[in-house]
Formats: C-alpha cells, structure tokens, sequence
C-alpha cells in the first residue's frame, strides 16, 4: 500500500464517483479503478459496491476512508514540519485575551510552544472593545474575544469556539443565588455593576436594551473597567451583574444564573485580520483545529449550577 493508493481511495470514497476522483487527480479513469482493485486486493477486502450507475462504501470502506484520512493528515504534518524546521522558520505572534480563558488557553499555547519553540509568543490582556480594535489596526496577530458587535469590522475573520449564555452574577448570600433562574422583573431594583461604557459601550448598550426590553430602567451603581473587577465587587456583596457565564469555574462564593427570559447568546470566538500577513497566523490557527479536534469534550467554559 502506498499514499498515492490512500489518496485515490479518499477521493473516490468522498465523491462515490470514479470519474471525478480521476479528473481531481488528472489521470485515467481506468488508473484510479486499477489502484483501488489492488488496494483492494492488497487489504483482502472490498471496500466499494459499484454498478453502472452508483458506487457505494461498504462497512470495511467506511472505516477504511476515517483512518485513510487521519494517515494523509499526518504525513502532511510530518513534511510541513520537516519543512518548518528547515526553513529556520521564526518570529512573533501576538495574541490578545480577555483574561478569563483559564480552561483551555495555557494547553493550547503549551502545544504550539512545543511544536515551535523557536517561535516568540507575546500574550496582551485586553477589555474586549480594546482587543477588537487592536485587531483591526493589526496591533495582535490572534484574538480570543465574543462575538458581541465583530460584525462591525467586515475585515475581521473568525471562528466560534463555544456559545457563553448571558446569566445573572451575584454573591452566594444573595436571597435568589439558590434559584435556578432568575427573571428580569425579579432584579429590577437590585444594584447592578457592570463594564464601564467608555471601555465597552456595545456591553453596555446590550444590558440597558435587556432592562429597557421590559420596561424597567436598570439600577446601575457602579461602572468598572475590567470584568475581574466586577465580579470582586458581585463577590464582595455590593451588587449583582448581568454578564456572560463564568469562562473558569467560579468560586464558591459566587452564583452563575440563568435569565427566565429567552436571550440571545454571545459566541466566544478565536480571531485575526484577513489583512495581516503575518505567516504565523495561519501556522497558529492550523494548530488551534488540531488542538480543537482532539479537545472535542466543549469544556472550554464552566459554570456551577445552584440548586433549584
């Protein structure tokens, strides 16, 4: 067996057509049905129901084409490696984070940084707002930001990650942090903390627009400059807040709550300029698919349910 028998097979399997297989690769018809006959014979299976007008996977094709796959992918990582050493390849990539990717962020820098120690990786902690535009004046090369107004810069390339629901934050004293959900009108006059409007004028548009959805004007009492600091002051007991759920499991003196409301959820994205040409962006984002492939559990945010 060879690579070119596994490539031939791949395309016939993913198209269950000969003809085009043979017009992906440019050759005969007839080479790509004797590769695959010998394949055939090679492995003592068959691996394709053929007729006149249908070609179908068997059982055994089926499995064949899942690790035939998997074995052309490393070997083009084996000669992009290869190569990527050679080359000497080197330089920095800038990353901007929100600060709160603690599940999932040191693992994956830890699997590029490993793959490519002789790259220089540079971390900024960002507010959200300030992390998109810095992306769009191509100040970080990757960013890990929600989704919440990405639309604004069309030059802006991204790639969901996981869904982050909009909860209520409160102190774990809170007479409702025992509740399962919570509804608008039963916060309506409790103090409210957020994300100052300078810094993040989108977030803080989004939670008047939620309040002034149901007719009630929000009690906001204090106005802060980084999400870490809010939740100090939820925890601290002077207030609750409207926020997306914990992106770290949450201490126990806080309470992640769900809204009775139907809301729109927010994305937290991985994203980069289209307009960077930074050779490391794509290196960084090839690695980030691997590293999401084989982290299929989704538990990149982590919330503790209160009891009902």
């Amino acid at each position: 067996m060879d690579l070119k028998q596994l490539c031939y097979f791949v395309s016939v399997a993913e198209r269950l057509s000969f003809t085009e297989a043979a017009a992906e690769h440019f050759v005969a018809q007839s080479a790509i049905s004797k590769q695959i006959s010998n394949l055939e014979e090679l492995i003592g299976v068959q691996l394709f129901i053929r007729n006149r007008r249908t070609v179908q996977l068997t059982n055994a094709g089926t499995q064949l084409l899942k690790d035939a796959k998997g074995v052309i992918a490393h070997y083009e990582e084996a000669i992009s490696n290869a190569r990527l050493r050679g080359s000497g390849l080197s330089g920095s990539i800038k990353i901007g984070y929100l600060g709160l990717e603690k599940l999932f962020l040191p693992r994956l820098i830890n699997q590029f940084s490993k793959k490519y120690p002789e790259i220089n990786i540079e971390l900024i902690q960002y507010t959200r707002d300030s992390l998109n535009a810095s992306l769009k004046l191509g100040e970080i090369d990757i960013g890990f930001t929600l989704s919440l107004s990405i639309e604004k810069f069309p030059e802006i390339i991204s790639r969901k990650i996981s869904n982050i629901p909009i909860t209520v934050v409160m102190n774990s004293e809170h007479p409702l942090a025992n509740h399962r959900r919570v509804s608008i009108t039963s916060i309506a006059s409790e103090p409210i903390i957020v994300i100052n409007q300078e810094v993040s004028p989108d977030g803080f548009k989004h939670i008047s627009e939620l309040f002034i959805k149901y007719g009630i004007s929000p009690n906001i009492i204090q106005e802060c400059s980084h999400f870490e600091t809010v939740l100090l002051m939820v925890e601290a007991g002077i207030g609750i807040s409207i926020l997306p759920v914990a992106m770290v499991t949450p201490p126990p003196t806080l309470r992640f709550i769900e809204l009775e409301e139907k809301i729109e959820e927010i994305d937290f994205i991985i994203a980069w300029n289209k307009n960077n040409h930074n050779p490391l962006i794509s290196l960084f984002t090839k690695e980030f698919e691997s590293f999401m492939n084989t982290h299929e559990d989704g538990l990149f945010f982590k919330n503790k349910e209160s009891t009902p």
